[in-house]
């Protein structure tokens, strides 16, 4: 189960030094001294760990610029830039056998033997095992803006706020509740399903042997849902969690748990994605599914299979944020201090090695230093130099 923070949130989850840019950006717009375009990014970078006994922990190399994930039992599911889908995993009933010709894909979903794609146009593919044609879309589906995948049943919510679901109902996981509407989000366990009304209500139907479709009584104000094995959790807007279900594993919420934003759940773990971009995991821990990764940082988007964890996290390259501060340049009222600059930047771009990058870098931040309170004002020259200090760090500038 899968979800990606909201693009509001976004500027409050990436690495350093991408924060610091834009801690400073609003230093400097709040001096009403240059105004900024909105931060461009590079797409994710894939962490997988846990479990990978089947592949599932191994992406292949050529996942530059992932997008989306999801994650099943036992396999693992990337949207590549070029809206492509790359799987790794068990294969046993073809749930990685991605269709041939596959593309325009926005978000996947991976159930216990099955996966599911949404593309852009609102359709929504599936392949892997069909025993309760749990990979195949009912006829005419459309409209489609997310999908969710159990161990062998699957939903997809439409545009206008209701839900579709097929599959295995031995449960009735995938008896929608009559007059349903209003669905924001929604989320599947093994065996029941959960959707997220815009009132910042919750609905669950399905399996409830341990507990996991009572939803509190005074549960409200939820802003995200995951659902996993035996449990079912949500975010409410102040950023705390809450978990009903089986709690032997994993086990409530760790005490003062804050400012989540996402949260997704496995067989026997939970994983919460903070505003900050850092993770916290709690539960079985079998195979290190719920052992962070050390340094991670600046997520974006968090999924949980059975015995593993995927998350993405935006990366900036050097050039991009050169490319950046050369955009910030252009903005400066004065020409000869906007060109003079900019030829450093440029230079930097074109250096043939990455000492000579430096090199230009240090030019640049001399002449800004020196035209501090003269052609540029000393809040405007304090943010071109701390941003081409970052850079150099990134590089490794000496």
């Amino acid at each position: 189960m899968t979800l990606r923070i909201r693009a509001a949130q976004l500027d409050s989850n990436l690495p350093p030094p991408r924060r610091q840019f834009l801690d400073r950006t609003r230093q400097l717009l709040l001096a009403c001294l240059l105004v900024l375009p909105a931060a461009g990014f590079a797409q994710g970078a894939l962490v997988a760990w846990g479990l990978g006994l089947d592949g599932q922990t191994t992406p292949p190399s050529n996942l530059a610029g992932a997008t989306a994930i999801g994650a099943g039992h036992l396999h693992s599911l990337v949207v590549r830039a070029d809206g492509t889908v790359a799987a790794f995993g068990a294969n046993s009933f073809g749930q990685v056998s991605v269709p041939a010709g596959l593309t325009g894909v926005v978000a996947v979903a991976g159930g216990g033997l099955h996966s599911l794609a949404l593309k852009s146009d609102g359709t929504v593919v599936g392949w892997g095992d069909d025993t309760y044609l749990q990979s195949l879309p009912p006829s005419g589906l459309s409209g489609v803006t997310a999908i969710a995948a159990g161990f062998n049943h699957s939903l997809a919510l439409k545009a206008d706020g209701t839900v579709v679901a097929w599959g295995n109902d031995i449960f009735g996981q995938a008896t929608v509740p009559s007059g349903l509407s209003g669905v924001v989000a929604i989320a599947a366990g093994s065996y029941h399903s959960l959707a997220l009304r815009a009132d910042g209500t919750v609905v669950a139907w399905g399996n409830d042997l341990d507990g996991q479709t009572d939803v509190p009584p005074d549960l409200g104000d939820v802003t995200a849902i995951a659902a996993g094995y035996l449990l079912s959790m949500a975010v409410r807007v102040d950023g705390t969690v809450v978990v009903w279900g089986n709690l032997d594993q994993p086990r409530p919420p760790p005490a003062g748990l804050d400012n989540v934003v996402a949260v997704a759940a496995g067989d026997f773990h939970c994983l919460a994605l903070r505003s900050d971009g850092t993770l916290v995991a709690w539960g079985f821990d079998s195979d290190g599914q719920a052992t962070i990764p050390s340094g991670l940082g600046g997520v974006t988007a968090i999924a949980a299979g059975g015995y593993h964890s995927l998350a993405l996290h935006d990366v900036l390259t050097p050039e991009m944020a050169i490319r950046e501060l050369r955009d910030d340049v252009d903005r400066l009222q004065g020409i000869a201090i906007r060109n003079a600059l900019r030829v450093k930047l440029t230079a930097a771009l074109a250096a043939p090695s990455k000492p000579r990058a430096c090199q230009w870098l240090q030019v640049f931040i001399h002449q800004a230093r020196a035209q501090r309170g003269k052609l540029l004002g000393i809040a405007q020259a304090d943010y071109l130099i701390a941003q081409a200090r970052d850079i150099r760090l990134m590089l490794g500038c000496r």
